[in-house]
């Protein structure tokens, strides 16, 4: 019976420190957006001409930035206009269309609406959908 007193004892101490903890650690938290997409970003904005466009918000010393340039200049980007925005040489753009990781890429319309984006990685097989959404909507 002294065990199981214990035990309930030791249960009831550590449920309270588990109480104290989430209440010191939740008047503690900030918000921070994560991982969401601007919904336009027209061409002309980033230095394209107006038209279709694959954006990509970097930053200098990002190796996944690098990753995702290499990957959309190179045949992925089948010939679509590409703007690079690094961060240290753009931070405005980066905060007008509230750009909080890095690398963000989205896949813009000739009106500058976000047909497809991504942050990290960008799945190619998604791109290439984007890209054919595009070239059918493009009205010239």
């Amino acid at each position: 019976m002294s065990r199981l007193l214990i035990a309930v004892i030791i249960a009831a101490a550590v449920s309270l420190i588990a109480v104290l903890v989430n209440r010191n650690s939740a008047s503690q938290l900030v918000s921070v957006r994560r991982n969401l997409l601007p919904t336009r970003v027209p061409a002309v904005e980033v230095g394209l001409e107006a038209g279709p466009a694959i954006i990509i918000f970097t930053e200098s010393n990002c190796h996944s930035c690098q990753e995702v340039v290499r990957l959309i200049r190179g045949p992925a980007g089948a010939g679509v206009p590409v703007a690079d925005v690094e961060f240290g040489m753009e931070p405005a753009l980066h905060r007008r269309f509230e750009i909080d990781t890095v690398p963000t890429t989205v896949v813009v319309d000739h009106e500058g609406s976000v047909i497809s984006g991504w942050t990290g990685r960008v799945d190619v097989g998604e791109l290439a959908m984007a890209l054919a959404e595009i070239v059918q909507s493009d009205p010239d």
